[in-house]
């Protein structure tokens, strides 16, 4: 397993293109995180594209599959040789695994001239705790095979084997992960949302970033 890298940097850098269309009644910070939210986790563009200027459908579900694509590479497939096949079904389940996150956006309160905090009921996954314990116990059996002398070759080649059975069992661990999933306790997170001197609204990224660590218990996994 990966460190956690801020794998919402990617995500922010097209949030910045959200503003707010015909806001005669006022910018609505709650309903923009949640269209935010509901655009990175479920791939709703629905709402998502009544807050931005100009952008079309396509483009909005590209954002969102950049969004698991750097998940995924940076995250989950980080260092395995893998085949492109493979590394579409681990973005699939990857999707499934975002799709199943349970969050409420709350009412948000004015901090500042055009700046807001905005509650997220968050109730956590621990898919990613699963999967993490299930690498190690597979780690586990691999290196017994390795002592047993199970691998022929050379040891370069014992090395490539070995790494192409991790690549190979990594998915159907995620997926035994996913399937066996549990929620734990609601909790809250504020994400603060603020404007540029172009009026154009972004959630602040360390606290995005933190709301997915939580949401998936990311912060939860060592290094």
């Amino acid at each position: 397993m990966v460190r956690l890298k801020k794998m919402i940097s990617v995500f922010a850098a097209c949030v910045i293109l959200f503003t707010m269309i015909g806001c005669s009644g006022g910018f609505d910070a709650s309903g923009y995180t949640e269209a935010i939210l509901d655009l990175q986790f479920q791939g709703d563009i629905k709402n998502a594209r009544t807050l931005v200027a100009g952008a079309t459908q396509e483009e909005l579900d590209q954002m969102y599959q950049e969004f698991i694509d750097h998940f995924v590479a940076g995250y989950i497939t980080d260092g395995m040789n893998i085949t492109d096949d493979a590394s579409e079904e681990f973005k699939e389940l990857a999707a499934a695994i975002f799709a199943s996150m349970r969050y409420e956006v709350g009412e948000a309160s004015e901090t500042g001239k055009k700046e807001y905090e905005v509650p997220v009921v968050i109730q956590p996954i621990d898919t990613f705790l699963r999967y993490k314990e299930l690498l190690a116990e597979d780690a586990l059996r691999i290196t017994e095979r390795i002592k047993n002398g199970e691998y022929n070759g050379t040891e370069e080649e014992i090395q490539d084997q070995v790494l192409a059975e991790i690549a190979e069992q990594a998915y159907e661990l995620l997926r035994r992960a996913y399937d066996d999933s549990e929620y734990g306790d609601k909790q809250t997170v504020i994400l603060r949302v603020k404007s540029d001197t172009s009026d154009i609204y972004s959630i602040d990224e360390d606290d995005m970033d933190n709301l997915i660590s939580k949401i998936l218990r990311l912060d939860e996994i060592g290094g």
